[in-house]
């Protein structure tokens, strides 16, 4: 070091700078190599001091302030600096900066900023949420908190923050409490919103209010957090109440409607019982006198008298057979129409059926088909059965042409015996085949081009197949005929 400057303290000086400092000559030895100069190259002050700087290292003779250059270390290894070279008394001083310290010292700055700016974004979406959120540690102390908090429960931060989250707890639970943060501790699993619970929070005046709550437990390096997200559903719990009461006003007057319906058809039962019943007395009557007359048992008839009188028999005799239907069914709504069971061979019931058609049909040439697979036995009410057959068989009489064919199939099934009846009738459209069963519907025309009945028969008959435990259905085809099947439980069914 030339004399005359304060060699100690200027040395001292270099040293502490986190820079590197080379000295040269004027003849281009290094006269000064600072430790900032070491740290960065690893070559030391008694390897270069009073040498020209090694080639390999690089340095370059001339170049601009503040370069950006990379001088090759004793280990080989590149490090890229920023040079300034400028004239020294007795020669060259050069001074180089570590670029990559540098760049890493302005990560770390970028980090910490980026750090900053995620901080305050999620300061923004913790103050922005709709809903209240809270953060508790192992001991229930309130850490942090969002101005929804105190919206909704009326504190400020400085009343709340440090605090025990109890405080918003409502009096009646506050002592289980407790308890309930250390199970939930025990085991942490995050709890979503609608779990079914019925919470409540409480206010700072003392009111409470219903909330849903989800719980989403947290490990950090400060121990174990709980997050909780509250929100207010005191207004759905309004709607909700709402919503009940309508429910419960309608299901009332439901119910009351359904009352009076049930009274109304059971009134309406009963007239139509007592009506047919006063309508058959005199009937009675009438059919009664017209056989008298027809047997001339009090003179000889004219032709035209005859046939009068066999036109009031006849007529009478429908009449007749319309007011039985009502009644039948008005029997049946009102439950009284009870079965009188016992075991029954199917093929004797349709035989019986058969009988009372067959004269019917014989008019029109119809001919009857019977295919029934060995006995079949069932338990059932064999009037009701017979009328259930008698009135399956009378309208495929009345709905096929004259020519065509009746045929009853019976076999036994999973426990029931199926009953079927096909005619080779006009058939039922689609669009009519499910409203064939209700009450005083009719869907088509006899065979003869008028409509018969009150269209009570097919109602009857589902409803004392019901009764008897089985079902009813049709499959049919405009222009090729219908087929009604029905099941009735066999004997010993289970």
């Amino acid at each position: 070091m030339p004399t005359g400057h304060p060699a100690e303290f200027l040395r001292a000086l270099l040293d502490a700078a986190p820079f590197g400092v080379m000295a040269e000559d004027t003849a281009g030895n290094i006269r000064l190599w600072s430790h900032g100069a070491q740290a960065i190259l690893g070559w030391s002050e008694n390897e270069l001091l009073g040498r020209v700087p090694p080639p390999e290292i690089g340095f370059p003779t001339n170049s601009d302030p503040g370069a950006e250059v990379r001088l090759a270390g004793n280990n080989g290894e590149a490090t890229e600096v920023r040079i300034w070279k400028m004239p020294w008394q007795e020669g060259t001083l050069s001074i180089f900066i570590d670029n990559s310290e540098r760049r890493r010292l302005a990560g770390r700055e970028q980090e910490a900023l980026a750090q900053v700016r995620a901080e305050r974004r999620y300061r923004d979406l913790l103050e922005a949420a709709p809903d209240a959120i809270i953060e508790v540690d192992s001991q229930g102390r309130i850490l942090t908190m969002n101005a929804r908090t105190e919206e909704l429960f009326g504190y400020n931060r400085g009343e709340l923050l440090g605090q025990n989250v109890d405080a918003l707890v409502p009096d009646h639970i506050r002592g289980k409490h407790s308890g309930h943060r250390a199970s939930y501790a025990a085991s942490p699993l995050t709890r979503p919103m609608g779990s079914g619970l019925s919470l409540e929070g409480r206010r700072k005046d003392g009111m409470t209010f219903p909330v849903e709550i989800s719980l989403s437990p947290l490990r950090t390096d400060e121990g174990f957090r709980i997050t909780a997200v509250i929100r207010d559903i005191t207004e759905r719990r309004q709607i909700e109440e709402r919503l009940r009461a309508i429910q419960e006003q309608y299901t009332s007057e439901l119910e009351l409607r359904n009352r009076q319906i049930e009274a109304a058809n059971r009134h309406k039962s009963e007239f139509l019982a007592s009506m047919s019943h006063e309508l058959r007395t005199p009937l009675h009557t009438v059919i009664g006198f017209s056989e008298l007359l027809a047997e001339e048992s009090k003179g000889p008839l004219n032709e035209d008298q005859k046939r009068f009188v066999g036109h009031i028999h006849r007529d009478a005799q429908h009449l007749l057979s319309l007011i039985n239907e009502v009644l039948d069914l008005s029997k049946v709504e009102a439950g009284k129409a009870q079965l009188r069971r016992e075991d029954i061979d199917i093929a004797e019931v349709a035989e019986d059926a058969l009988s009372s058609i067959r004269p019917r049909g014989y008019e029109r040439l119809i001919t009857f088909r019977t295919n029934i697979a060995g006995p079949v036995i069932v338990e059932g009410d064999r009037l009701r059965l017979k009328q259930i057959l008698y009135n399956l068989l009378s309208n495929a009489v009345k709905f096929t042409p004259d020519g065509g064919h009746v045929e009853i199939d019976v076999e036994s099934t999973n426990g029931f015996a199926r009953i079927s009846v096909q005619d080779t009738g006009v058939g039922i459209a689609p669009a009519e085949q499910e409203s064939v069963f209700e009450k005083f519907h009719q869907v088509a025309v006899a065979a003869g081009g008028i409509r018969e009945g009150t269209g009570l028969g097919l109602a009857i008959t589902r409803r004392l197949v019901e009764q008897h435990g089985g079902s009813i259905w049709l499959d049919s085809e405009p222009g090729r005929g219908s087929r009604f099947t029905f099941t009735i439980p066999l004997k010993g069914r289970e």
